[in-house]
């Protein structure tokens, strides 16, 4: 009898083995232009929107479907890369701005110079958009629809009671380089009593420096640690040890809580921080209390950027003309573009589209400032050249096991820097590293 069952169980898992090969099968073979499926992977619901609000309402009659596959971040990369390359792979992919460049660099996206259809549209693209998606043999293989130039957004009231700073303008030439930030912070504690800090977390210097670099963390398969990396450990632990940032986590409860409360003067965010975080955080659902429309944004003491969603097409698309019209579209048609920029507030790529309506924009929210105008003075200043294939994996690295510890106090200098050289090695054997 055991021997039965354990015949049938085997028959069992062979049976499901055999079916799970046809319905894997079967999804393959769903996509592609021999069946008329255009197929999409993101990380993000707005491109879903983008086709199915804006594309198919312009042009309702294509002769393909289109599939969106919505995919978590946190798993986006492990899905795609085994498939990159093959069959398997999806028409089209989204990239943010922390993996793009090792899509860009990987070999395996279309060059997007061969359409023109994108090329003629992106010529109006703000030029660091279009470097991070262009890769080391000089090939465009990825555009976007936004830029995400970062600024430091600050409670109003706060400026006015503790600094005496009345408008954007005195706010700007108070923080305009990084000591006046501090020196504006030490103020600001003193006329509060310590009961208000300039910032919440280390994340309120480390994209402003890391994206100001001459030189990206590596160049020539070499680790380098720029000096902008060397200010911003220092700037980061004097904030910490002079009790000037709440020294919140990133992304934790206490660094979002601090949006409706009264003890953060402000957050360095990107455009999309505005929207995405800012916005939602601003009213506590414990106490009520609301900081919507008491927010203003200036530049603050750098130009850089954060975040951007990249998109671009797959070698082995066999659609990849239908490919090149939805990316020109979503990422140069100006109408689509203007109406994306007024119906979701988000600070679209193109140079003629900002232009023409950076003059009406006014945000309730940040009081009614054309927070749209101050974003489009940012841009020229931008330089994403210092952006690498391993900025995700040595940015997580970096404030793991230098940026945190030493800022707290619980390591020396030349510690930190040697336990992340330890810390890169470990997960780059090959790269040089001194």
């Amino acid at each position: 009898m055991k021997k039965v069952v354990k015949l049938l169980s085997v028959l069992l898992v062979l049976s499901l083995l055999i079916l799970t090969g046809c319905t894997s099968n079967s999804n393959s073979s769903s996509k592609g232009k021999d069946d008329g499926v255009l197929e999409i992977w993101t990380f993000t619901n707005e491109i879903d929107t983008m086709v199915n609000d804006y594309y198919l309402k312009e042009y309702p009659d294509l002769d393909y479907k289109i599939k969106v596959v919505e995919i978590p971040t946190e798993q986006f990369e492990q899905k795609l890369d085994p498939v990159l390359g093959s069959k398997e792979a999806p028409d089209v992919i989204l990239m943010e701005a922390n993996f793009a460049k090792k899509y860009v660099e990987s070999g395996m996206l279309e060059d997007l110079s061969q359409f023109d259809v994108v090329v003629q549209g992106a010529e109006n693209t703000f030029d660091y958009v279009k470097d991070v998606g262009t890769n080391s043999d000089g090939q465009f293989v990825a555009n976007a629809w936004q830029a995400a130039p970062g600024a430091f957004f600050y409670r109003d009231s706060i400026a006015k009671e503790f600094l005496g700073l009345e408008t954007p303008e005195d706010v700007q030439a108070a923080i305009g380089t990084w000591d006046d930030f501090y020196r504006t912070a030490v103020k600001l504690k003193e006329a509060s009593n310590g009961e208000v800090y300039m910032v919440s977390s280390v994340a309120d210097f480390k994209y402003a420096f890391l994206g100001t670099r001459d030189q990206g963390w590596v160049v020539d398969n070499k680790l380098v640690i720029d000096e902008k990396i060397y200010d911003l450990l220092e700037i980061a632990k004097k904030f910490n040890e002079e009790g000037l940032m709440l020294d919140a986590e990133e992304n934790s409860e206490s660094y979002y809580g601090g949006m409706s409360a009264d003890n953060i003067f402000g957050y360095s965010l990107p455009t999309w921080g505005l929207h995405y975080w800012l916005k939602p955080n601003a009213e506590s659902s414990d106490t009520g209390n609301s900081t919507a429309g008491d927010w203003r944004m200036v530049q603050g003491p750098a130009a850089y950027y954060r975040g951007g969603t990249w998109i671009g097409i797959t070698q082995t698309s066999n659609m990849k003309e239908e490919a090149a019209e939805l990316i020109a579209y979503v990422t140069t048609n100006e109408d689509f573009l203007t109406a994306w920029a007024k119906d979701t507030g988000d600070f679209v790529s193109n140079k003629s589209v900002v232009e023409n309506i950076k003059g009406d924009y006014s945000e309730e929210f940040l009081g009614g400032q054309n927070h749209y105008a101050a974003f489009a003075e940012q841009i020229p200043n931008i330089d994403a050249k210092s952006l690498t294939e391993f900025d995700q994996t040595l940015n997580t690295l970096f404030s793991d096991h230098a940026l945190i510890p030493y800022s707290k106090g619980e390591v020396d200098l030349d510690t930190a820097i040697e336990n992340f050289k330890a810390a890169v090695q470990n997960s780059y054997p090959n790269l040089t590293i001194e």
